[in-house]
Parts: structure tokens; sequence; C-alpha cells
């Protein structure tokens, strides 16, 4: 039978803000053993923000932990969890996890113990914040089973919603989070940068003027779906309009042109499914956004 988690001690390597946030929720549940950093200093700030544990630097005086939090950059993933099997603290029985999002339990490269890898869809930019808003959190969760069964009960505890994503599928799944997060953030700085060139004055003004247009959006999105949520030329099939768009971003940067295009054809298969716009305007849209002719 499992050992319950308030029974179980967990170790951290890599203690950054993703590894100290976690830690932090983490000790309310379990023990927290050692925190271990490249710097003493840095391992002496994470243990101030957890609360709990001990500062280590070095792999040679590592005790025993249940489970093993290697929460370091993805490409030092690798490195780390060979150093912690080559200084012979892991036990047979003992759970090894990383947190990346576009790398597999397998990076791990510990084929005689359980291992897994949980991605939580949060940004940890400001571990306060993280601490209060983390409640929610979808996590995918992939690996040997057993280590799974121990992350998925120990990230239900700290208010995760764990999920499970087929191995095979870990990239695909994190080009997802990517696309809605990160690339998100650019394509407002895009608004932005077009709103500058067609002379509105952002600095002038107290607020930026999109943020009510993109917050009742994503709103929109999320209480609806993207069909009912979806608005604007294309949803009308105005295909005048799209051609006057096109028409004032020559002259301006490729890349601009180029993003317009490509989610334009994007909105066109979720305008063709929402059915508002008729089926020849589409396809006169369709011809304006896939020339290179504009």
């Amino acid at each position: 039978m499992p050992s319950p988690l308030s029974d179980l001690t967990l170790s951290c390597i890599g203690a950054g803000r993703l590894g100290k946030t976690l830690c932090r929720l983490f000790s309310e549940h379990l023990s927290i053993g050692q925190i271990v950093n490249s710097s003493q200093t840095s391992a002496n700030l994470a243990l101030d923000f957890i609360g709990a544990g001990t500062a280590q630097t070095d792999y040679a005086n590592l005790q025993p932990a249940d489970i093993w939090l290697i929460a370091t950059p993805d490409n030092h993933i690798a490195k780390a969890s060979a150093a912690l099997e080559n200084c012979g603290v892991l036990r047979d029985t003992d759970t090894v996890f990383h947190c990346s999002g576009s790398l597999t339990a397998d990076a791990l490269g510990l084929d005689l113990y359980s291992t897994a890898s949980v991605h939580p869809i949060h940004s940890f930019a400001n571990p306060d914040n993280s601490l209060a808003q983390f409640a929610g959190t979808a996590c995918a969760v992939e690996g040997q089973p057993e280590a799974c069964i121990v992350l998925e009960g120990l990230f239900a505890k700290i208010g995760g919603r764990p999920f499970a994503i087929q191995t095979q599928h870990k990239s695909l799944y994190h080009a997802a989070t990517v696309m809605t997060c990160n690339y998100l953030v650019s394509l407002m700085a895009l608004g932005e940068q077009m709103l500058n060139a067609a002379g509105v004055d952002l600095l002038a003004m107290d607020r930026n003027p999109l943020e009510p247009l993109i917050r009742q959006t994503v709103d929109n999105y999320l209480s609806t779906d993207a069909i009912s949520a979806l608005t604007g030329p294309i949803a009308r099939g105005d295909n005048s309009t799209v051609e006057a768009h096109l028409l004032a971003l020559q002259g301006q940067p490729d890349l601009w042109q180029t993003v317009y295009r490509a989610m334009g054809n994007a909105t066109l298969e979720l305008s063709a499914h929402q059915g508002q716009a008729c089926a020849d305007n589409l396809a006169i849209i369709s011809n304006l956004l896939n020339s290179d002719n504009q």
C-alpha cells in the first residue's frame, strides 16, 4: 500500500521560480528535504521562500528523498539527472520527475527508476502571485504509471488539475501552449506596432486602447467557444475590408503581412463553420489572402 503523502520527503534540484513555488506549495502536504542549487546564495534564497528544507550545492552530500523534482532549465535536465544517479542516493522506490513542457520523462535517462514529467500550464513569472493563483492549474502528466499515480495525487493536493498526455504527443501539446501563451503576447505586440504606424500615440494614452477589446475577446472565447466568439470582417465575409487591410500593409514590415495572411487563413475555417458569411465571399477572401499580387 502506497505511503501517505505526509510520510514522504521531496527534494528539488534547481529551485528557480517554478521549483521554489512548487516546493512551497508541496511543503503543506509533505516534508521538503534538500534544495540543490548551483550556488549557496541562490539555494539560501530559495530556502527562505519555501520556508523548509536544507540548502545544498554538492551532490556528494545528498541524502535520500522519496520524490525528486528536477526543475533546472531544459538543457540542464539530463546533466542534473545523471549527477543525481551517479551520487548513489537514488533508491528503487523513489520517484523522479521534471516540469519541462516539451521534454518527456525519457529525458531524465533513468531507466531503472520510476520517472515522469509534469507540466503545469501556468506562468511562474512571479512566484508570490503563483502561490495564490496556482489552484485550478491544469497539469499535463506523462511517464511511468507508478510515478504518474504519485504525482497526480501530489499535484491534486496543491489544487492542480492533472491530466494524462501521451509521450509521443508531448511536443505537439507543448506547441499548443506556446501558441496560446507566448505567441498571443507576440500577436498583441504586433497589433501595438501597427497602431503606432497608423499614427496612434499609445504613450499619450493612460490605457492601452486595445485592452478592453483583448479582455472582451478572451472572455467571450473562454465562456463560449471559438466559433461563437469570432467576429470581424472574415466572420462577416467582408472581402472589401480584407483587401483594404492587405493594401495598407504594403510597404510595412513583411512580418506584419505574413502574420495577417496566416491568421486570416486560420480564421477562414472558423468562419466557414460559423456560417455567417456566404461561401462565395469566403472564397474571394481566400484568394486575397493567398495571392502574391497583394
